[in-house]
């Protein structure tokens, strides 16, 4: 009977993890056709002086709660918020894993994420929005989480901020997000389950790395799934190699479907959030087109504590970078200052003549290094 018992536990988590509906996407457009509801017609929109190569994502993140459990904290959305960033960048640590047949097609978005440094009437404030709801949880059908009256938080202003709910949702659902144009402004955004926004290694989940964050603003940037239209091929780019249905778990390298070899580790499958790794060019094309036609107002808008947009390139020698440990900075009698993608000062030093910064003890990621003699902001990516 103690084997039994013993038994029963073991698969008991892995039952329940197979319940789980990775992504609510597909479902909810279908449920906009249903109603009515879904926009046929989408107007690109007209754009202007957009920065070319780097574009900032003001973020402001809405979070419901009923229980304390769900009022995540803010190191949980910080964690969100870095790994978007590297994600969005190709800087993310399982890019090393791409097989070397899809080596040569990984994709870089350029696009940083950070958190709004100021609410809707200019007061400081750190883009996390915290509302008590009555409701237990939230049904993705009704969209309630995004209206106040019932119970959720209307969103900022979609055409300017990209508004991520974070609530308890219903019927063992991740998350699902709108793809531009498919909605009402009032309802564009995306929705996660408080469980699977950002890095809690303490959740015993294979989803617990906020990388469905990731899938779901790619959907957001008008990316459809890998297998959305099986051996057909249809998710309009012909990098991503057919593939009839979704992946699930860690599989090993190669899986083959579709008499091909399948992009398990592509962010719009359904794999593990530890085997995700990469976007390929083709999804990276189809993101930037969706950003500068359907969603311009969003580079507009440059409500961030560190703006990308205002990167520097000057005779100051600043090297290597990416940088691994020590950041050489050839210029003396000065304060530097760096800054997380988030706003979050992380050094600081009175460059003498040791004209160098440490790196070594920071994650992998994308910074922000200020120099006051100069006033200029320097991008530097911190590897290893």
């Amino acid at each position: 009977m103690r084997y039994f018992v013993s038994i029963v536990f073991l698969i008991l988590p892995l039952f329940c993890f197979s319940q789980i509906v990775r992504c609510g996407t597909d479902q909810y457009r279908e449920n906009l056709k249903e109603k009515g509801l879904y926009n046929y017609s989408k107007e690109d929109n007209q754009v202007y002086n957009i920065y070319d190569g780097n574009y900032n994502i003001p973020v402001v993140v809405h979070v419901l709660y009923n229980t304390e459990e769900q009022n995540i904290s803010n190191d949980r959305i910080y964690s969100q918020i870095q790994t978007l960033n590297e994600d969005f960048n190709a800087l993310n640590i399982e890019i090393e894993n791409v097989p070397e047949e899809f080596a040569n097609i990984i994709g870089n978005a350029g696009l940083s994420f950070c958190l709004v440094q100021s609410d809707l009437e200019g007061n400081s404030f750190n883009g996390i929005n915290r509302v008590y709801t009555d409701i237990e949880s939230f049904n993705m059908s009704d969209d309630s989480m995004k209206k106040t009256d019932e119970g959720g938080v209307d969103a900022w202003d979609t055409s300017n901020y990209l508004n991520f709910w974070i609530c308890n949702l219903s019927g063992n659902l991740l998350g699902f997000a709108t793809m531009p144009g498919d909605v009402s402004p009032e309802f564009d955004g995306v929705v996660i389950g408080h469980e699977y926004f950002g890095i809690d290694l303490l959740f015993l989940s294979p989803y617990n790395l906020g990388r469905t964050g990731t899938h779901e603003v790619g959907h957001y940037f008008n990316l459809e799934h890998t297998f959305y239209a099986g051996c057909s091929d249809w998710d309009n780019c012909d990098d991503t190699p057919p593939i009839s249905s979704p992946t699930y778990g860690c599989p090993n390298f190669p899986q083959e479907s579709c008499d091909v070899v399948s992009m398990t580790m592509n962010y719009m499958d359904y794999t593990d959030d530890a085997c995700m790794s990469m976007f390929t060019s083709c999804q990276v094309d189809l993101m930037i087109d969706a950003l500068l036609t359907l969603r311009s107002s969003l580079v507009a808008n440059n409500d961030c504590s560190v703006s990308i947009n205002n990167i520097q390139y000057s005779d100051i020698s600043i090297y290597p970078n990416p940088v691994i440990d020590y950041l050489n900075i050839d210029i003396t009698n000065t304060f530097v200052f760096l800054f997380d993608t988030y706003g979050r000062q992380v050094l600081s030093k009175h460059i003498t003549d040791d004209s160098f910064l440490d790196m070594s003890l920071l994650s992998s990621g994308l910074y922000m290094l200020y120099i006051t003699n100069t006033n200029d902001t320097y991008q530097i990516i911190k590897q290893g």
